[in-house]
């Protein structure tokens, strides 16, 4: 009898070790702060230190090449840091986000205060007419242009070039997505120390679309080996393709994880592991370099809207989340910072 209460409880403690162990590997907020969604601020402590530069103003009465010529849908803004330099890539439309024209801009700045116009990386793109898609029956293009529509924007190779890309996905009407796997392709291309850019290339084809009847080449055609190494490079990282799920083809081998998560971002754990993050707090950790992953499950500690959440390990060796803490999808505010010790538990909500 006695031995059989020790073995109980030998059990229990054996139990409770394995839940608290997966919390601790689970990502999370274990702080006490949260946001109140009426105030803009959210009535948080704001981050010292945080600066907010406003890099471009649309006008649409006063057009010119500092704003876009006056279009005012200006979204999905993706920076990187290469050689010295900030480089700022973003969608514009001329009026709304599923409303063509719409293409993709880049902006330069070598302090982050002071930027250039922007300039125009990715160009409209013609749909072909009669072009229709199996899900929306019955509407058919005739002089309709391509809707940009991507969740990533730059790779820097093991070579050191930085490759910058977009996606041409469709909408047939107000009404239709373009990121539901009916869209054009994937295009590439390099842009290069001096400032200059190379020539636009196709890195993925959605189902009917191949070299053959779109306006650019596939990226194998370039005679330039180390950019098509590097273009081989995406193709051969999981991680990179993930960020691929939105506009892919429904269904295809390509994608390691085949669901319709969105907004995927990543980073490294202290152990080498990848913590994983999609819209609605999605969360997941991937032991092999995201071949494989566990299930994603919906994280209630941490509180948003139907929005993003980007995380990082910092330079410091933390880690940080940066999102909006509230439930209300109705906005999107504040724009609020978790940080966190070792990628997994994030405390102290300040606002950004």
């Amino acid at each position: 009898m006695k031995n059989s209460k020790l073995l109980y409880i030998a059990s229990l403690l054996f139990c409770i070790t394995i839940i608290q162990l997966s919390a601790q590997n689970k990502i999370h907020y274990s702080g006490t702060e949260l946001s109140n969604p009426t105030y803009h601020d959210g009535q948080l402590s704001p981050v010292v230190g945080a600066h907010n530069i406003q890099v471009m103003r649309a006008n649409r009465q006063h057009p010119d090449a500092s704003n876009c010529n006056g279009w005012t849908y200006n979204h999905q803004p993706m920076l990187a840091y290469w050689n010295g330099k900030f480089y700022l890539q973003y969608l514009s439309g001329e009026v709304g986000e599923h409303i063509p024209p719409s293409q993709t801009l880049l902006q330069t700045s070598t302090d982050g205060y002071t930027w250039t116009n922007p300039q125009v990386l990715f160009p409209i793109y013609k749909v072909p007419n009669g072009y229709t898609k199996p899900t929306y029956p019955g509407v058919l293009a005739n002089g309709l242009t391509a809707i940009m529509h991507q969740r990533v924007g730059f790779y820097v190779s093991k070579a050191g070039r930085l490759i910058t890309m977009a996606n041409y996905g469709v909408a047939l009407d107000k009404k239709d997505d373009p990121n539901d796997g009916n869209g054009i392709g994937r295009v590439v291309r390099e842009i290069k120390k001096d400032g200059s850019y190379g020539p636009i290339y196709f890195i993925y084809y959605n189902h009917g679309f191949s070299d053959k009847n779109t306006d650019y080449p596939n990226f194998s055609k370039s005679k330039d080996k180390a950019f098509v190494g590097a273009c081989q490079e995406i193709l051969d990282n999981p991680l990179y393709r993930m960020q691929w799920v939105e506009e892919a083809d429904r269904g295809d081998k390509l994608i390691p994880l085949n669901k319709e998560y969105k907004a995927f971002c990543y980073y490294h754990l202290p152990d080498g592991k990848v913590a994983c993050l999609w819209k609605h707090a999605l969360t997941s950790i991937s032991t092999d370099e995201g071949k494989t992953w566990s299930r994603p499950v919906q994280e209630p500690s941490i509180i948003m809207a139907k929005a993003k959440v980007w995380g990082q390990r910092t330079p410091d060796g933390r880690y940080a989340l940066v999102y909006n803490p509230t439930l209300d999808n109705r906005h999107r505010w504040p724009l609020a910072l978790v940080t966190g010790e070792d990628g997994t538990a994030f405390d102290q909500l300040l606002t950004v």
